[in-house]
């Protein structure tokens, strides 16, 4: 995702972590790419869809609100 979208907000659902340990993605399904982290934020606290708000850097290291709501 970093390659394709480098440090841009995505929104992502169906997100599968390595392990379940809710820090390691392994995959994920992109439905937003036109978002700002506050309406991605917006949409988590909301429930919607399973929306969760992350970011990826261009050097690969991948921040995300998953684990802050």
């Amino acid at each position: 995702m970093e390659k394709k979208y480098p440090n841009q907000w995505l929104g992502l659902k169906n997100v599968i972590y390595k392990d379940d340990d809710g820090v390691t993605m392994e995959s994920a399904e992109i439905v937003y790419t036109d978002k700002s982290k506050e309406e991605l934020l917006k949409m988590q606290i909301s429930g919607v869809d399973g929306i969760i708000g992350w970011y990826t850097a261009e050097e690969g290291m991948m921040l995300g609100m998953a684990g802050v709501i």
